[in-house]
């Protein structure tokens, strides 16, 4: 709470989401802070910010989003030249409407559905911005080359591990969670059903197109002339982190060669390891998951995206909380044995309370509140759904 600087002198509703050296906030580092920032009571500067990324993505600057602000909501110079020279990463302008798409999942707040600002960055993001990047003529953005980000990067790592890649792992993920967030509550139906067919065929596309038969896992990326099969870190992983791996023998081989390539080269910066309780909780190597929350934890990091992260591995990663476009709230358990609680948990208008006793049982509390909630509980291999009243607990055993 100690980043938060809505009551600075000057200063938009913000919280700090960068480098602890650059009083800023950065795309990136918003979008992956967002759920933690909403938990702790941030929803103020969760709009604010977002919706500044939003409005700053317009035809002059390729519909990309500007990569950093100032916490008086100016454009960080460090990162802006003009209006056709500034750090652009592609998955940035996919994560921006899917995290806005989220908060609205999580507070009900109307703003992000109705708000022109947030309309018009969803339908430019389908409509301009993917054509217009449409590099190989595949449906996927991606940009040029990887070795300048201020012409545009198709992907998060700006290491060498990249350089040439065209369209990146964490490009077409991105992508592809920004188009099933559109899809799947934005109420301008034409729009939301061009989402819907740019994620099933993006889905398609990556399940048939993207595995390496050769080398057993995903691809990396690709360019024009070839095709990138090494370990790349965020492109290698965005993949899991998003959901796009299709469940199944190839899910898990790609699982397996992530684990390996981490052991035998982990990143260098830990904001980069965030990311791994999300990639590995999405397919339920629930182990793997809590050793890399603990790393993060012990790493005891004054990165913010760490701290913030954390709030969002223990209380919804680790308890499988989940708001659901059809207004249910999803849970599932991902420890083993012992108990896992978390309460005053912000959904909507409610305060809620989850306790996991391992995968045995499952109750959930609505503390506060005006209407039942509609819970749907994944336990012990079965899913039940219940309605839980104000101030009411339910149970669901195995």
């Amino acid at each position: 709470m100690s980043r938060v600087r809505s009551d600075d002198p000057g200063a938009i509703p913000s919280y700090w989401a960068g480098l602890t050296d650059r009083p800023m906030f950065y795309s990136r580092d918003v979008s992956h802070q967002a759920l933690g920032a909403h938990l702790l009571g941030l929803d103020r500067e969760n709009h604010s910010m977002l919706r500044h990324f939003a409005a700053s993505a317009t035809a002059a600057r390729a519909y990309y989003p500007l990569w950093a602000f100032t916490f008086d909501g100016a454009p960080a110079a460090i990162d802006y030249v003009d209006d056709t020279r500034f750090v652009r990463e592609t998955p940035a302008a996919f994560e921006i409407a899917e995290k806005s798409i989220e908060q609205y999942l999580w507070t009900g707040d109307d703003r992000y559905l109705t708000d022109p600002v947030f309309l018009d960055y969803y339908r430019n993001l389908v409509r301009e911005f993917v054509p217009r990047h449409d590099i190989l003529g595949t449906g996927v953005a991606g940009e040029r080359d990887t070795r300048d980000i201020f012409a545009g990067s198709p992907t998060y790592n700006e290491a060498s591990d990249a350089a040439g890649m065209q369209v990146a792992g964490d490009g077409i993920a991105s992508q592809w969670a920004a188009m099933t967030a559109i899809a799947a509550v934005v109420p301008d139906p034409a729009l939301a059903e061009e989402a819907r067919e740019s994620a099933d065929r993006l889905r398609a596309h990556f399940a048939d197109g993207w595995w390496d038969e050769a080398h057993g896992r995903y691809l990396t990326g690709v360019s024009a002339d070839r095709a990138y099969t090494e370990f790349a870190f965020e492109p290698s992983w965005f993949p899991a982190v998003k959901g796009l791996l299709p469940r199944g023998e190839r899910a898990e081989a790609h699982l397996a060669f992530l684990d390996a390539s981490l052991e035998r080269r982990p990143p260098v910066n830990i904001e980069a390891f965030t990311y791994l309780p999300e990639a590995f909780l999405a397919y339920d190597h629930d182990t793997t998951a809590v050793r890399w929350i603990r790393h993060l934890i012990d790493s005891r990091s004054d990165y913010p995206e760490v701290p913030f992260t954390v709030v969002s591995h223990l209380c919804t990663g680790l308890t499988g909380v989940r708001p659901r476009p059809d207004g249910a709230l999803e849970t599932r358990s991902h420890l083993a044995d012992g108990q896992v609680e978390v309460t005053g948990l912000p959904y909507r208008s409610a305060r809620i309370s989850v306790r996991h006793d391992g995968r045995e049982s499952t109750t959930l509390t609505v503390e506060s509140g005006t209407e039942p909630l509609r819970w749907v509980a994944h336990v012990g291999g079965r899913t039940v759904s219940r309605l839980v009243e104000p101030g009411r607990s339910t149970t669901v055993g195995a």
